[in-house]
């Protein structure tokens, strides 16, 4: 295999991400690699000749256990260069003696099954190790890596996302990445995808592009440096919220096989000199300052009294009621903790039928004024809206339907009530399945800047083993919300192990660590574990079923140190 024909790719452990970037930096710099904290972005590409660079600390991937066999069983036809490396230290000290050797990889014993047949050259002609990006915006937050989603992208003949997003209110200032010289200043006429556009050329073929701009203030032909001001943000061209799109070129690339992308397109991550500060949201009402233990209460009906045991013997700090609770349900939870945080979900029939904004508004608004009366402020709207039995195909097609169909509710219901707060709703997890559910990331995607619109977010975090605990697709699904809104308090509204196979001990236990673990988190207001009971349906979520069994210890619960 030359270097040519290779497609090569760095993994990289989540867990301090940057720290894992600047190790390997040089080296990607100088090998035109890109890298990914994702294990299904390294495989999902599958391109003939593709090596994946995996950097290994112990328990460096929770979400997939044993990297290099779980990479093994994903990518069979992959060759597997793995970097056995306990810190990002130790990295940045292997893969700096390869950059000194000029050395793609180490040995040919260090990739396993098909080593490369040429050993990278000494020296990369056109290529300097020195080429940085400064931050191009105030704020810290990735939106949507490079590479990802390659469902949606694919119909524009990409492997995936062509640059990062980077969160960016609107008219917050962009800066130029580097030194360079404005050669495109483009109005966004056309329905260009990037919208009003600045285009920078820098050394050594490098180009960068920053997309969604509300305004431009240079033009073409003039000499900028690293750090000067090039645009204010907005969410221009084909954006799905206020955010700065950053692509980084570079001439040759695509000939050479440095990338899979067209037009030179090669990941930025890797240059890139990252912010370290992490927005925390400035909702002034929420005043508790950690993460409340919370549960879902009865999900059909009034709580009955064995649901209150159970609310008493846990020691719960916040309750989410449905709109079939009585108001007798706000007042027995706060005669059991006088500071119990209520959230109630607004909810309605969607099926079989279109509901439009005003009705909706028009049949949840008496339950809403019921609870406010009762001092409850905060309420979600809808649930899980990407199911086709909660209006997805009916009342909205898309998240951005949706999303536009949220803000005339909200609207319509803060008319009459401005105090409260009225959240996004969790929704259904998971990928498309045909006649019930939209996946769940697109539907966010097309949603866009309409989620910024609600007072908080709701997120549902599900998972069905040990390890999808701290998955970005099961209990760390909240993560993604908090990267893509870093100034919105997030609420689980939804939390549990679906597993039918967990005994009651192994299951409490479990949520006693997910509880523990969101505690102190940056943005989270509170997480509800679903459900206390249920008169049918959920067997192995509810805490209780109907039979009197009990599926979670509530005084282990109770009896936590936190």
């Amino acid at each position: 295999m030359s270097e040519e024909s290779m497609y090569h790719i760095i993994l990289l452990p989540q867990d301090n991400y940057w720290a894992w970037v600047e190790a390997v930096r040089d080296y990607a710099v100088l090998f035109q690699v890109g890298v990914t904290p994702d294990p299904q972005n390294a495989v999902e590409t599958q391109q003939p000749g593709q090596v994946i660079t995996v950097l290994n600390p112990s328990d460096g991937y929770p979400a997939v256990g044993d990297i290099v066999r779980w990479l093994g069983e994903q990518a069979p036809n992959a060759t597997l260069d793995v970097v056995e490396a306990g810190s990002p230290e130790e990295a940045r000290v292997i893969m700096s003696q390869r950059v000194a050797d000029g050395q793609r990889f180490a040995s040919a014993a260090s990739v396993a099954d098909d080593p490369p047949t040429d050993s990278a050259p000494s020296v990369v002609e056109g290529v300097s190790s020195e080429f940085t990006l400064r931050w191009p915006t105030d704020y810290p937050t990735i939106t949507q890596g490079f590479g990802l989603n390659p469902r949606i992208y694919r119909r524009w003949g990409l492997p995936g996302h062509d640059g990062i997003d980077i969160y960016a209110p609107r008219n917050a200032n962009v800066y130029a990445c580097a030194d360079g010289e404005i050669y495109r200043v483009h109005d966004g006429t056309g329905e260009h995808p990037y919208g009003i556009h600045v285009r920078i050329a820098h050394v050594d073929g490098y180009r960068t592009i920053y997309g969604h701009l509300n305004r431009a203030l240079v033009h073409s032909g003039q000499r900028v440096k690293a750090g000067d001001l090039i645009g204010l943000a907005d969410a221009t061209g084909n954006s799905a919220g206020h955010q700065l799109h950053l692509t980084l070129k570079r001439k040759g690339a695509t000939a050479a096989g440095q990338t899979t992308y067209p037009s030179d397109i090669i990941d930025p991550t890797p240059f890139l000199a990252p912010l370290e500060e992490v927005p925390v949201p400035a909702d002034d009402s929420w005043v508790h300052g950690r993460a409340l233990v919370g549960l879902h209460g009865r999900v059909d009906g009034p709580m009955q009294e064995a649901d209150w045991e159970i609310v008493q013997q846990a020691r719960i700090e916040a309750l989410k009621l449905t709109t079939s609770a009585l108001a007798e349900d706000v007042t027995r939870a706060r005669e059991i903790n006088p500071g119990m945080f209520v959230l109630v979900r607004l909810s309605a029939d969607f099926r079989n039928r279109k509901v439009g904004a005003a009705e909706f508004a028009r049949w949840v608004e008496p339950d809403l004024i019921r609870f406010k009366a009762l001092g409850v402020r905060y309420f979600e709207i809808h649930d899980e809206p990407n199911l086709t039995p909660e209006g997805m195909g009916t009342s909205w097609r898309s998240g951005y339907e949706f999303g536009e169909w949220f803000v005339q509710v909200c609207d319509l219901l803060k008319a009459k009530n401005p105090e409260v707060k009225l959240g996004w709703p969790g929704l259904a997890p998971g990928p498309s399945t045909s006649g019930m559910r939209a996946d769940d990331a697109e539907f966010m995607h097309s949603a866009g800047s309409s989620v910024g619109n609600a007072d908080w977010i709701g997120c549902h975090c599900h998972w069905e083993d040990r390890h999808g605990i701290a998955s970005e697709n099961g209990g760390g699904k909240y993560m993604y919300y908090r990267d893509r809104w870093p100034d919105k308090l997030v609420m689980i509204t939804e939390f549990s192990s679906t597993s039918p196979l967990l005994d009651s001990q192994s299951r409490t236990q479990q949520y006693l660590d997910y509880y523990y673990s969101l505690r102190t988190r940056p943005g989270i207001g509170a997480a509800f574990a679903f459900a206390v009971s249920a008169s049918a349906y959920y067997p192995f979520e509810v805490w209780r079923s109907e039979d009197g069994k009990m599926r979670i210890d509530a005084e282990a619960i109770g009896a936590r140190a936190f």
